[in-house]
């Protein structure tokens, strides 16, 4: 996942990559110019995927919560958005 030209977002997941409320987002974003390359294998725990769609990822961090925002660029409509409550 290191050099994915797409975009994805996962389940909140520990260490050993198994799904738990408590665990860590992960996020792919690699929108920013490249070429962007089909998605190979899907991977544990991933939620969605897009390849067809440039743009950035927009985080908004605040006490107790985070949100995300996949923001296309002009002219292209795919988006991704939520929040989740940050665990202790």
């Amino acid at each position: 996942m290191g050099h994915d030209h797409d975009y994805e977002r996962f389940a909140p997941q520990d260490a050993d990559g198994t799904a738990t409320a408590g665990g860590v987002r992960e996020f792919v974003v690699g929108t920013g110019g490249a070429p962007l390359r089909p998605i190979g294998v899907v991977k544990p725990n991933s939620q969605i995927r897009e390849n067809q769609t440039w743009g950035v990822l927009r985080l908004m961090l605040r006490a107790g919560t985070y949100s995300w925002e996949f923001v296309p660029i002009d002219g292209q409509s795919f988006r991704d958005f939520g929040t989740t409550a940050c665990v202790p």
